[in-house]
C-alpha cells in the first residue's frame, strides 16, 4: 500500500473501494488501484529447439526461461518483446502469435504474463542484460526452470513439436 500520494504528497490512509482496501488520499482523493504488472516472454524455436537464457537476477536467478520482462507504461506489448530480446540476448525478433495468457500470484504481485511465440529475425544469441548464458534445448532436455509460467508453455511447446515429429 502506498505511504504517500504520488499527486499531492499527503499520507494516504486506507479505505473499501469497491469491496476492496485501497490506499486513497484524503485531501486530493486519488484512488492507489492494485493492477497487476505485464510481462512478455519469447518462445524462439529454431529446427525443435527453444532458445532459453540462463538468469543472472532474482527471482530465479541461476535458473532459465524464457527471455522477456516488463512492458513499460508507454509500449506495445510486442514492442517489449522485441526490446527485451534485444537486450537479453542480442537479436532482434518477430513476434507471431500470442500464446495463451496467464494470471499469475507472486507475493503480493499480480502479474499478466503475455507469452509470444517469435521468430529470430536478426543476430546471433548471445548473453546480454541480466543473463549469464543462452542456450537451445530440445523437448526431451529441458533444464532446471525458474518459473512455473514458462514451464506451463514450454510443456505446449514440447507436445506441439512431439506432435509434429509423430505425423
Amino acid at each position: 500500500m502506498n505511504a504517500f500520494c504520488s499527486s499531492c504528497g499527503s499520507k494516504t490512509e486506507t479505505r473499501l473501494v469497491a469491496k476492496q482496501q485501497l490506499s486513497v488520499c484524503p485531501q486530493c482523493d486519488r484512488i492507489f488501484f492494485r493492477n497487476p504488472k505485464v510481462v512478455v516472454s519469447a518462445l524462439i524455436e529454431d529446427g525443435g529447439r527453444v532458445l532459453l537464457i540462463l538468469r543472472d537476477i532474482e527471482p530465479g536467478r541461476g535458473l532459465w526461461g524464457m527471455p522477456g520482462g516488463y512492458v513499460d507504461w508507454d509500449e506495445h506489448p510486442e514492442a517489449a518483446l522485441i526490446r527485451e530480446c534485444m537486450e537479453e540476448v542480442l537479436v532482434r525478433v518477430e513476434p507471431l502469435d500470442l500464446l495463451p495468457v496467464q494470471h499469475i500470484l507472486m507475493d503480493d504481485e499480480g502479474i499478466v504474463l503475455l507469452p509470444y511465440r517469435a521468430r529470430l529475425a536478426a543476430g546471433n544469441p548471445g548473453a546480454g542484460d541480466e543473463v549469464q548464458q543462452v542456450g537451445w534445448f530440445r523437448p526431451d532436455a529441458l533444464p532446471p526452470l525458474a518459473f512455473a509460467s514458462h514451464r506451463k508453455v514450454l510443456q505446449q511447446w514440447t507436445r506441439e513439436v512431439l506432435a509434429r515429429g509423430a505425423a
